[in-house]
């Protein structure tokens, strides 16, 4: 009865305006999400006007994701440091700017450079949003308010391709960076006059060198996991590419451990929530990205789609997102964070093998979108929820760059991994569409290797969750660190160990294993 009255207290405290807020942040981080699908159809206009090559194309797209990566967890620290209002404004004002510039580019050069700003600006957007969100929610509203933060985000990957295809096939290539703009200008100026400002009570000191670390390995990851899909795991660059991120993240764990205020708490690592958290939340974008690459092809390639009318064919995904996120937290209450996620997981691997088994129909693709949505909005809100409990809130901004960064990771893994199936079994035909009736079914065969595979890896995660996420307590409801909010009445939970430890989410104390993570 006292956990119900002080939930009460805590939802009637919290600022009325919190849904309004919502808004904003789901708007701004829908434009950052939709504008890798703008320019995905875009590419075959801007390779012709511009003169670009398949290289330089390469590093139109994938300027944007590098820089992104790299700059996620310097981002969140930043923005604990300074103040969350402050970096996502900044952040969404670097995207309009870098929208401005690719819009007039009249070169290649230009173009990358004008997608690198728009990367630098997103990784401040991003877990801003986050972060604010878990600030103005109370613990009873949260796991609903990330339900629709994260279906925005579903939502601008579903949307990218159809307006995209809208905007080339009316206007010219330059109008998917002219559509970021008023959008851009809504979430500054309603953003400056509904978002509060919140940082940490006691500002840490900078760690530039943790930082510059910290960049760099991230940097040296996804250029060898985005390259790999095109020139082999054991090709020149993309080996030299993973040693130096091997080296770059020992220098960063060497450096970290010494630092008195790191910018990655290694106690949290070594939790099983965050482990299981982290992994299943990575393993599911590996799944979708990998099948959103396999699959924007098969339905141009194999039934003859147009781009505006393949984009429009991935719609049913967004809407599965949406049914599965007003469900999620209902079945998180009824089996727990493990039995939530784990169920969501399985759902969306079941609809990736649902789209493997291909026919000239479009029934069977609407039925795998639908359950892969479905299960990716079971999914996604707890193990988003999971994380961000994990930490005080004057850590939060941190703690939601660590969670944007392992799905950033799992998209850019997702189109190596599956678009290397793909490319090893359709073998050279793979640079262009099929031109034959055997080309054809040689391509069907290798989607549909690249949809097994994406389903093995999300069904992997799953198994992952149900092993290491807490089981018990519903979403949103406990924190297992000290500056914890109010705990909700649940069933005694499962021991995991910690170190030399095991912790019991008990209610009436901090977890000793953890205890540091405050501090950190």
């Amino acid at each position: 009865m006292r956990t119900s009255m002080q939930e009460q207290e805590a939802a009637e405290a919290a600022d009325p305006r919190r849904w309004w807020m919502l808004g904003v942040l789901s708007l701004a981080l829908f434009v950052i999400i939709l504008n890798n699908g703008l320019l995905n159809v875009a590419i075959p206009q801007i390779m012709q006007e511009l003169g670009t090559g398949i290289s330089a194309t390469q590093w139109i797209v994938d300027g944007y994701a590098v820089v992104f990566a790299a700059a996620l967890l310097t981002a969140g620290t930043l923005s604990d440091r300074y103040g969350r209002k402050r970096a996502t404004l900044l952040g969404t004002c670097g995207f309009g700017v870098g929208s401005l510039l690719a819009l007039t580019a009249d070169g290649t050069v230009q173009l990358v450079a004008a997608r690198c700003v728009m990367g630098l600006a997103a990784a401040f957007v991003m877990p801003g949003t986050l972060a604010i969100l878990v600030d103005v929610f109370p613990a009873r509203e949260r796991p609903r308010a990330i339900a629709v933060w994260g279906s925005s985000s579903a939502l601008g990957v579903a949307a990218g391709p159809i307006v995209g295809g809208l905007l080339v096939d009316r206007f010219w290539w330059g109008s998917i960076f002219l559509v970021n703009l008023p959008p851009v200008l809504v979430v500054l100026a309603a953003g400056m006059w509904l978002l509060p400002e919140s940082s940490e009570k006691v500002p840490r000191p900078a760690d530039p060198v943790g930082a510059l670390l910290g960049s760099a390995t991230m940097t040296a990851l996804v250029y060898g996991v985005i390259h790999a899909a095109g020139q082999g795991w054991t090709s020149t660059p993309v080996l030299l590419a993973l040693t130096a991120c091997g080296a770059c993240a020992a220098g960063f764990v060497a450096w970290e451990r010494k630092h008195p205020f790191p910018m990655v708490n290694f106690a949290l690592l070594r939790t099983p929530a965050f482990l299981g958290a982290s992994a299943g939340s990575m393993l599911l974008f590996l799944g979708l990205a990998g099948t959103l690459f396999v699959l924007t092809q098969q339905l141009q390639f194999a039934l003859g789609y147009s781009p505006l009318k393949a984009g429009l064919a991935v719609a049913p995904l967004a809407v599965g997102v949406g049914l599965g996120s007003t469900l999620t937290t209902a079945l998180t209450r009824l089996a727990g964070t493990d039995g939530g996620v784990a169920c969501g997981l399985v759902c969306a691997a079941a609809g990736m093998l649902t789209l493997s088994q291909f026919s000239d129909s479009y029934l069977p693709i609407v039925a795998g979108l639908l359950l892969s949505g479905f299960g990716i909005g079971l999914a996604l809100t707890p193990v988003t929820d999971t994380v961000m409990t994990l930490v005080p809130p004057e850590r939060s901004g941190n703690a939601a760059a660590l969670n944007d960064t392992m799905q950033e990771l799992g998209n850019a893994l997702g189109v190596a991994v599956v678009g290397t199936v793909l490319a090893r079994q359709y073998g050279s035909q793979a640079s262009g569409p099929p031109a034959s009736r055997e080309a054809r079914q040689s391509f069907v065969e290798a989607a549909s290797s690249g949809f097994l595979v994406a389903a093995g890896v999300v069904a992997a995660g799953a198994a992952v969750a149900a092993a290491l996420l807490p089981g018990s307590n519903p979403v949103g409801r406990h924190r297992l660190v000290p500056g914890s909010r109010t705990p909700g009445r649940h069933r005694r939970p499962k021991q995991r160990s910690i170190g030399p430890t095991a912790w019991s989410e008990e209610p009436s104390g901090p977890v000793p294993a953890l205890r540091d993570l405050s501090d950190a």
